[in-house]
């Protein structure tokens, strides 16, 4: 089931609100980057950072894992349950958890209970997954709205939240460990209110199934098997490892061929942030919908993949300019690739498409973070490399299916 048709009476006030709830639902991730490091780091051991007599570094790696992988499983479910029961009533119901896990966890970091800051950062990522319903409600806004503009825009949200959240911890962190986190929940309450006053209440046909039956029946994970997504699936799977090849190497190869300090790093990530943040709210929100998606996302995807394959062979002031440009071409793969997938798949509801997308994404991660670190034994540079031919092959992907008779688009 889609929503789509439904007419909304402030649609920019709607896309202004997802995207802020996107933002700090990404931040979410990042925030505790520079809060629990030092935690764990500290020479003078407690309960929290040693429980169970488990290492601190270990237990460091649990903590950080446990929203993501939040994020997997919500990604799967909340998207497609919006599609079976509004996207207000699932949005709103997960904002409301997002706050309770924020608290949880600032109470269990000021009570020194790691196992429950582990629960409740996994609580947390469930809700984080409401992205994808943020994403189907940004498609939805089509045709009030162009659909290349508020993805365009969705995006961008997403990227700048990779800057706004390490600042939110950073800049609190001296207040308390704690307090980050109290904020955030503090800063979700709004986007609650917002929900409520601006998003309609669609009330779509009522469930035949019960809820649990609906989670079962219904989740993006049961689109793998549907025939016509296979290649959809590759694509973005496929792109995705060689995308976070990227995200999660690139400060690695900085500190092994330029010798960058984590100051230097955080510089020059956030530029690439900027950079990824204006391209997507300002050029992709205004010229995008000039060309057809797919074919512009196949260039786009081998301009990545240039960027990325020659990244290696540079050095000094050259190489981190290129390196910044290499945002360029990002949120032009991801805008142009959602807004085919939004327009053409929208059958399948659009709120579990975008859970398929993120949940991909994830897995994505997850995987090249494995293998890329295997690899990187022999040197950074060969991970990106190894991105680089992700990227490319990702690219060939879409060409093929771009050669394809048009599919009808379901909007």
């Amino acid at each position: 089931m889609s929503e789509s048709k439904v007419q909304f009476q402030h649609p920019y006030a709607v896309l202004w609100t997802i995207c802020f709830i996107a933002l700090l639902s990404v931040a979410g991730v990042s925030l505790p980057y520079p809060v629990l490091a030092p935690i764990f780091a500290a020479s003078e051991l407690n309960a929290f950072n040693n429980w169970l007599g488990l290492d601190p570094t270990l237990l460091l790696g649990i903590a950080l894992a446990a929203n993501p992988a939040g994020i997997l499983l919500g990604s799967a479910v909340l998207g497609a349950l919006s599609d079976q029961y509004g996207r207000k009533q699932v949005l709103a119901l997960a904002l409301i958890v997002a706050v309770l896990g924020y608290l949880l966890s600032a109470l269990a970091i000021s009570h020194q209970q790691y196992l429950w800051f582990v629960l409740a950062r996994f609580l947390t990522g469930l809700c984080e997954g409401s992205v994808s319903i943020c994403r189907a409600v940004a498609a939805d806004l089509h045709p009030q709205i162009d659909r290349n503009k508020a993805i365009a825009w969705m995006n961008s949200a997403l990227y700048a939240a990779w800057l706004v959240g390490p600042l939110l911890g950073g800049m609190t962190m001296h207040l308390g460990a704690h307090v980050p986190f109290a904020l955030a929940a503090i800063a979700v309450l709004p986007c609650l209110l917002l929900v409520q006053v601006y998003l309609p209440n669609a009330k779509p046909e009522k469930p035949k199934l019960a809820l649990w039956q609906n989670i079962s029946q219904h989740n993006s994970l049961r689109l793998l098997r549907q025939p016509e997504l296979k290649w959809v699936i590759w694509a973005q799977f496929i792109y995705t490892l060689g995308l976070n090849a990227f995200y999660e190497f690139y400060p690695l190869w900085l500190v092994e061929a330029e010798q960058f300090s984590g100051y230097e790093i955080g510089l020059i990530t956030a530029a690439l942030c900027l950079v990824m943040t204006f391209v997507s709210a300002v050029l992709m929100a205004k010229l995008g919908s000039r060309v057809s998606p797919l074919p512009a996302a196949v260039v786009a995807a081998l301009c990545f993949s240039g960027c990325l394959a020659l990244l290696p062979w540079l050095d000094g002031i050259p190489a981190w300019i290129w390196l910044v440009c290499c945002g360029l071409p990002i949120p032009m793969v991801s805008a142009w690739f959602q807004v085919y997938c939004t327009a053409t798949f929208a059958h399948f509801g659009n709120g579990r498409v975008m859970g398929l997308l993120t949940v991909l994404m994830c897995a994505g991660n997850l995987v090249i973070a494995l293998v890329g670190a295997v690899i990187a034994l022999a040197g950074a540079q060969y991970t990106l490399w190894l991105g680089a031919a992700c990227a490319a092959l990702a690219a060939w992907i879409l060409h093929k299916q771009s050669q394809q008779p048009l599919s009808v688009e379901h909007t």
